[in-house]
């Protein structure tokens, strides 16, 4: 099922030694929630992205990803300050109205260049784990998460301040039902990424998609939005 369908939209480009991505930046990429996740998100789930900043938004400050309800009230975003060079994870809070943990630190600062780089968050209950080009740069507590509102819009790539859409490169963006999965991805697909220390997975992960419910958000070998989670 097509819910983006970014590719027609926006066409594909491929550059030599690098996968198929699309260009982002010219209309605002949105979507209903509900359409994106009928069930809402799981408790712990992982979310990974390989992306490129372009010249104009390397300092922006943005929203990667952002879902919020009805009322435009956020229920859960990542954030990239390009000022500060940090990553930023928000969430609606049980008690509170936000919960959040901010990955800032000289290792993070890397991501803020233009070369392609992967980007995993590892979402569990009591903490939020960043992984940049396949290396654990930091675990961080957060406080509990309420059960997100799908009677809202999800959005890729918009500014913080005023909601206009970035100019960057999305190769692939994936929602894992599966915590460790940022942990488990592999750099294969990063031209100019380090080598990872687990080989490349190409092979098993078809094999191990098959049992598994997966909506994709894209079309042919663009794989720029979609969610992998497991029948139980």
């Amino acid at each position: 099922m097509e819910y983006f369908n970014v590719k027609d939209i926006l066409g594909t480009r491929v550059d030599e030694g690098q996968s198929s991505y699309v260009r982002l930046g010219t209309m605002p990429i949105v979507q209903q929630t509900e359409d994106v996740f009928a069930q809402g998100l799981p408790d712990e789930y992982a979310f990974v992205t390989t992306f490129k900043f372009r010249k104009t938004s390397r300092r922006e400050d943005w929203y990667l990803w952002q879902i919020f309800d009805k009322y435009g009230i956020p229920q859960v975003s990542i954030r990239l300050d390009g000022e500060n060079k940090a990553v930023e994870y928000n969430a609606v809070g049980l008690t509170k109205d936000a919960v959040r943990a901010v990955f800032k630190n000289p290792e993070v600062d890397n991501l803020f260049d233009r070369n392609w780089h992967k980007i995993g968050l590892s979402v569990e209950a009591k903490s939020v784990a960043l992984y940049l080009d396949c290396k654990h740069i930091q675990t961080l507590p957060i406080e509990d998460r309420e059960d997100i509102d799908i009677q809202g819009k999800t959005v890729i790539g918009k500014r913080l301040y005023d909601s206009v859409p970035i100019d960057f490169d999305l190769q692939r963006m994936m929602i894992y039902c599966d915590s460790k999965q940022a942990e488990l991805e592999t750099c294969c697909d990063l031209p100019t990424g380090p080598v990872s220390r687990t080989p490349c997975r190409h092979t098993l992960e078809k094999e191990l998609m098959l049992p598994v419910q997966k909506h994709q958000l894209a079309t042919d070998n663009i794989q720029c939005l979609g969610i992998s989670c497991h029948k139980l």
